[in-house]
């Protein structure tokens, strides 16, 4: 039995390492929540670091998460290898224009330098940043975008999918060369400061990919990737399942330590899973923590917690990111209860 408070680092590391925190573990993916929270627009966090660091400290004590988010889902790689990144006033950027044309272009790309090329120092900066700030008892939680997520961006999408059935071996070479890409920045983030790393393929689930392609073109990197950034000193892997992943979590949970799941019922999830994987999630992001009401989403999360929590590897979060103009009571909401409900041994 757990007798006295934890820190943000150790409650994450016991949930990691399948021992029993002191109370549920409360995270939320609040890049562009946390920007609007503090009263400024996104591009406004891609000119400033330290204001996107304060966004990111005001979430932490106002709703006593258990971690730090960098800029997450920024396409840094892919827009150091060439694709072309846009800049909205108030949402994420996006590339929208791959670099790979002709497959024959794949050959006049270079690796990147993550210390000296693009968006990527300064994303790096971000993360030295929110680590010097909250300092060792608190984790910092960095993106790095897997191997296929970013052949997709620099090739298209599209052409892609029509690739693996035209010219396998072509998309075969180009994920050797995203993944090296990849885990170069992997790297660089754990080395400026990254204690856990999150990354996510909406491009690679049920919806995009047929299993048998997702096994051979889009699985193997990610693993590869995963077990050279553990290798390097990340006390964690974060993988979150954008979009339908039905046919494949059993695939999903290999390599990884924590699933951040996207619509899946934890009361059939968590029995079945939280042997191999922490799972975090599962109020939904858009339907409740956007466009519901604080009693809407308490009553999802203690439902969640109820569910989750049992299994010792349960973190309280969302489903997705906390869309930018959730009410904050809404969110709220979620951090009573889990200082209601959360505390081990459970007591419902």
């Amino acid at each position: 039995m757990a007798t006295k408070k934890m820190t943000p680092m150790e409650r994450m590391s016991a949930v990691l390492n399948k021992r029993q925190p002191d109370r549920v573990p409360f995270l939320i993916t609040s890049r562009e929540f946390g920007i609007r929270y503090s009263g400024h627009k996104h591009h406004e966090a891609y000119k400033n670091p330290q204001l996107y660091i304060e966004s990111q400290l005001k979430i932490l004590e106002d709703f006593e998460t258990d971690g730090v988010w960098d800029i997450w889902c920024t396409p840094a790689v892919d827009a150091a290898l060439g694709a072309k990144m846009e800049f909205p006033d108030d949402d994420p950027p996006w590339i929208h224009e791959p670099v790979i044309k002709e497959r024959s272009d794949l050959a006049k790309l270079k690796p990147v330098d993550p210390l000296t090329n693009g968006y990527m120092p300064y994303l790096l900066d971000v993360v030295r940043g929110l680590k010097k700030a909250v300092g060792p008892d608190v984790p910092v939680i960095a993106w790095a975008s897997p191997p296929f997520r970013t052949g997709c961006m620099i090739r298209g999408n599209t052409t892609l999918y029509l690739d693996i059935y035209d010219d396998p071996i072509f998309v075969k070479d180009l994920m050797e060369f995203t993944l090296a890409n990849c885990t170069a920045y992997g790297k660089a983030l754990i080395d400026a400061g990254a204690d856990i790393i999150t990354t996510s393929n909406p491009v690679a689930n049920y919806e995009c990919i047929s299993l048998d392609a997702f096994k051979e073109f889009a699985h193997p990197y990610s693993v590869r990737m995963f077990k050279a950034l553990k290798a390097h000193g990340a006390m964690g892997i974060n993988f979150h399942t954008c979009g339908n992943w039905d046919d494949r979590y059993d695939l999903c949970v290999e390599g990884v330590d924590m699933l951040h799941c996207d619509k899946v019922d934890l009361a059939d999830f968590c029995p079945k899973y939280a042997k191999d994987v922490v799972i975090m999630g599962n109020v939904r992001s858009v339907d409740n923590v956007l466009r519901g009401t604080p009693e809407s989403v308490r009553r999802e999360a203690i439902e969640c917690i109820k569910k989750g929590a049992p299994s010792m590897r349960y973190v309280m979060s969302n489903d997705c990111a906390v869309p930018r103009d959730s009410n904050p009571a809404n969110v709220m909401a979620m951090r009573d209860v889990v200082r209601e409900f959360g505390d081990y041994p459970l007591n419902f």
